[in-house]
This record gives structure tokens, C-alpha cells and sequence, in this order.
């Protein structure tokens, strides 16, 4: 029997989850000014995310010695996304806008609004507030399609620094990001519901900060020689890949008031750890599929054969019955669990998509 190592320890991994409120006030259909700061009283009522964290997860990795955390809300036409990390050397020179920004300090979000892991956006930034924005439609691990670049038409970004960029005789505090991302140009990522998002959706999303070791040579900053960056993220992915949508947080989407707020995210909650109970079975079958094709150069054709015995195998309860579903070749498979009214399928390459039954 064949089992993925890789999941093993990933399955310990369990997303955050987020409560994406609405901005206040009364008049949101105007953006909000963006200056980079997040000590302004539009953000106070936004839940700060739990701090950064080695993207291999702590039970691997120590967690980081400067910190980063993240806010978001929504108004009818944006999605805010406000970033604060500590930083005592504010670094970054690339000035034209989609360079490959990760070669440097940078921050990145990721977003995939239906779920499915393939078709998702991501965007990057450093602190002079150089952008880079591409379309994900598949995983690297999958054999990745990649638009590069990938702008959209509205986006706005600004930066704070508290102190001065790549300037070592300065010692600063921090760098601080404010996003704000066009929701009707997200929903074309948004194959399931294809509309704009409403109060009650939940997307999954990550955010990601790039940071590396300096040196001062000749009165600017350089990379320490031979030496990799460091990869802090808000969901551990629990390899050196940001690129594992299956981990990433589920962000809910809250209504204006109070009892919308506490009663949506109640509810949201259950439904999500639901869902991530049956997306668990499925990820186990899709890991260890990509383990036996390792061995054998070919998708085991059946479940029997994925897993002679019982050990290291799902457990779907009876009402979430299991089946593989593979192409004659055995070089592509569906995996589908039914569960409460609704078919759950995962393809080879880890497309995930639901269905009402």
C-alpha cells in the first residue's frame, strides 16, 4: 500500500477561519482613501487574523521572530485587505510594475472565491508599492497554467513605512499595506456562483510574506549569498509551497448587522467544518493517488487497490459513501463523496467541486 508522507503531516494542518466584515458607515459606495495605515477607525472593527507563521507550520519550523498579521472587510464594490509587519529593515527595489516581485521583500494574498483550487488570483507587493498579478489555473504540482500578468482594471494598493526604505542607518519599526480589489472583477474567478459575492459566501484565501536575510555592503542592503528566503504565511501549508489552495484559510462573508454578523458566522462555522471533513476524505485519495503514481506510473484503478488494508485509509461514515471513477488509461481519475445533499468530486489535479445531488 502506498501512502503520501506529504499528507500525513498536512492533514494535521487545520485552515483558519475568518470573518470578513463590512465597512462601516453609512456611504460605502465610494473607495475608501488608502494610505497604507491601519490605526485609522474604518479598520478597528475588523478582526486582526492570527499571527504569521512558518508556511511548514510550527510543529516544524519556529515561528517568527518579527511579527505579521492581517485585517479584511468588504463594502459593496471592494475587498479590503490591510497587512502590518514588524520590520527593522525595510528592503525592496523593484520599481516596474509585475516584476517577479518574491526575488525580494514582498507580501502576497491569494484568492480562490469558489473553492475549487484551480483558476485563483494572486497578487503581490513590496514596500515601494510595486504590484504583480497573475492567474493561477492550476497548482504548479499539477502542471500549472499560469497568465502572467494578469491585471485588473481597478485595483488600488498604498504603503506606510515607519521609518525609511533601504536606508541602513535607519532602524525602523515596520512596513504596513492597504489593498483594495475590485469584487466584480473576482467573480471570473468564481466558476461555482458566477455573481458578485454576498453576505454568507465563504472563499478561500491566504496571505504570504517573502522575507530575506540582509547584509549591508557599500551603504545599501543585500541578500545573504546562498541563502533562501523565508516563506511566513497566515495558513501553513506544511511544504515550501504556497501553492496548496486545500490549506489555505475560509474566509465568510458578514452581513451589516450585529445579529446578521453573529448568526451568519455561527453557521458558516458548522458548514465549514462540515465541508472540510468530507474535502479531508478527498484529499487523502488525492495524495495517495499521486504517491502510487510515483511507484507505478499509473493511478491505482480502484479504492481496493489505492488501499489494501485498512491503515492510512479515509473512514467515510456510512452516509458519505466513496467512489473512484477512472479513465481507461489510468492517467486521470475522479474521486466523488455524496454527502448531505449535495456530490463532492476531485479530479487528478485536484480540482474540487460541488454539486447539488
Amino acid at each position: 500500500m502506498v501512502v503520501s508522507e506529504e499528507w500525513k503531516y498536512m492533514s494535521t494542518l487545520v485552515p483558519p477561519q475568518y470573518p470578513c466584515v463590512r465597512r462601516p458607515g453609512a456611504d460605502t459606495s465610494t473607495r475608501m482613501v488608502l494610505d497604507g495605515r491601519l490605526d485609522k477607525d474604518e479598520w478597528e472593527h475588523a478582526q486582526w487574523t492570527d499571527l504569521f507563521v512558518d508556511i511548514e507550520g510550527p510543529a516544524r519550523k519556529p515561528n517568527p521572530s518579527q511579527r505579521t498579521r492581517a485585517k479584511m472587510m468588504w463594502d459593496d464594490n471592494y475587498l479590503y485587505v490591510g497587512a502590518d509587519m514588524e520590520e527593522s529593515r525595510v528592503w525592496g527595489t523593484f520599481t516596474d510594475k509585475n516584476t517577479v516581485m518574491y526575488h525580494e521583500n514582498d507580501f502576497e494574498i491569494f484568492i480562490d472565491p469558489d473553492g475549487s483550487r484551480h483558476n485563483y488570483y494572486e497578487f503581490e507587493m513590496n514596500c515601494l508599492n510595486t504590484i504583480w498579478e497573475l492567474r493561477l489555473r492550476r497548482p504548479y504540482k499539477d502542471g500549472n497554467s499560469i497568465d502572467n500578468p494578469y491585471n485588473l482594471s481597478d485595483i488600488h494598493s498604498a504603503v506606510y513605512i515607519d521609518g525609511t526604505p533601504n536606508d541602513p542607518s535607519v532602524t525602523c519599526s515596520k512596513w504596513s499595506v492597504e489593498v483594495a480589489i475590485p469584487l466584480r472583477e473576482l467573480v471570473q474567478f468564481d466558476e461555482r456562483r458566477r455573481r458578485h459575492v454576498q453576505a454568507g459566501d465563504v472563499w478561500r484565501m491566504n496571505f504570504s510574506r517573502v522575507q530575506y536575510d540582509l547584509l549591508v555592503q557599500h551603504g545599501r542592503y543585500v541578500k545573504v549569498p546562498n541563502q533562501r528566503e523565508y516563506n511566513f504565511v497566515w495558513a501553513p501549508t506544511g511544504v515550501i509551497d504556497i501553492h496548496r489552495p486545500e490549506k489555505w484559510s475560509f474566509v465568510a462573508f458578514l452581513g451589516a448587522t450585529a445579529v446578521d454578523k453573529a448568526m451568519t458566522w455561527q453557521a458558516l462555522r458548522a458548514a465549514v467544518d462540515q465541508g472540510l471533513a468530507v474535502e479531508m476524505l478527498l484529499d487523502q485519495v488525492y495524495y495517495d493517488q499521486r504517491a502510487f503514481h510515483d511507484v507505478h506510473a499509473r493511478y491505482a484503478a480502484t479504492l481496493a487497490e489505492l488501499h489494501p488494508t485498512s491503515t492510512g485509509t479515509p473512514s467515510p461514515p456510512p452516509e458519505h459513501p466513496i467512489t473512484l471513477e477512472c479513465a481507461t488509461d489510468l492517467q486521470s481519475y475522479v474521486v466523488v463523496v455524496a454527502a448531505r445533499g449535495h456530490v463532492h468530486r476531485m479530479t487528478h489535479d485536484a480540482k474540487y467541486t460541488i454539486t447539488s445531488e
